[in-house]
């Protein structure tokens, strides 16, 4: 959270462990849970009628209790949203969860998503893009072999 708030828009290491010597794909799932929930952090908080939630407001006198309400209820969720979070108490967790723990729901995350992906395909323009680059270095390497290594 601290370098996003600084300004950085690079995460490294997610999925690693054992300083990268390690990849672990339920960890990845983790890790991209929280950084969903950083980067929400660091949108902020709109200000408008909607988030001020300015009809229950006033109407706070009949209301008496803004946490049970819809809106409230949505917005709180919508700030803390996560996949792998279970959020609910012990017996709902056990009963209607399985009990299962987050390296567990990570892990069913990921097959998943192995199972329903279809990643975009990269445009013409992209792939020519690498193409030249990779043509380039080959050719580079192929006038100057000894050059590359010390790079």
């Amino acid at each position: 959270m601290l370098p996003a708030l600084a300004g950085a828009n690079l995460i490294y290491g997610m999925g690693m462990l054992e300083s990268g010597v390690t990849w672990c794909h339920e960890q990845f799932m983790i890790d991209n849970d929280i950084v969903k929930m950083v980067k929400r952090a660091i949108q902020g908080i709109a200000v408008n009628e909607d988030s001020l939630a300015t009809e229950l407001v006033k109407r706070a006198h009949e209301i008496k209790d803004f946490l049970h309400q819809k809106h409230t209820v949505q917005h709180m969720k919508e700030q803390s949203k996560s996949k792998l979070i279970d959020r609910t108490s012990r017996g709902t967790w056990e009963t209607k969860a399985g009990g299962t723990d987050m390296t567990q729901r990570a892990k069913a995350e990921v097959k998943r998503v192995l199972k329903e992906h279809k990643p975009d395909q990269l445009s013409d323009g992209v792939k020519k893009t690498l193409r030249d680059i990779v043509e380039d270095v080959a050719k580079k390497r192929k006038e100057n072999p000894k050059s590359h290594h010390q790079e």
